[in-house]
């Protein structure tokens, strides 16, 4: 019994992030981003005084180098910059630009259409139990010991 309850969780979790990433993707193909840049762009769009390379490396679970790549990328797409000109970028922060933010205005209108569409049929209640069934789940993966783990 356990074994298909596995392999339906799994199966199940794996289709939503793989359908999401795709269709994420394919949306954020007008602005010449992938997805990756999206979770940089949302977490600079929460602050006004920006974040360090090293802040949003901690926020998103990535790697330095992922950070230097990606970070690039969006300067070279005029979609973020550093705040301050002159010192080392690893404690200069990084704040979305003008044309960054109308970005994700529109990006933003795009999800919210989006989690309209695909949550009309969903009640509050049910998505208070969805999130702490989710949210325990991941506590518990975060916590399996190494043991356990598959």
């Amino acid at each position: 019994m356990e074994g298909k309850r596995y392999a339906r969780f799994c199966m199940a979790v794996e289709h939503m992030a793989k359908t999401l990433q795709k269709y994420k993707n394919e949306k954020l193909a007008a602005f010449g981003l992938r997805s990756m840049h999206l979770m940089f762009m949302f977490q600079l769009n929460q602050t006004e005084e920006g974040l360090t390379g090293t802040e949003l490396a901690l926020n998103c679970s990535v790697d330095k180098a992922f950070i230097s790549r990606v970070t690039g990328e969006l300067i070279e797409l005029g979609y973020i910059e550093y705040r301050n000109k002159t010192g080392t970028k690893y404690k200069n922060k990084l704040i979305l630009t003008d044309k960054g933010r109308d970005v994700m205005e529109k990006i933003n209108t795009i999800i919210d259409d989006t989690i309209t569409s695909v949550t009309s049929e969903i009640t509050e209640e049910q998505f208070d139990i969805f999130y702490t069934v989710l949210g325990t789940v991941d506590h518990n993966l975060e916590n399996l010991p190494d043991e356990r783990a598959l």
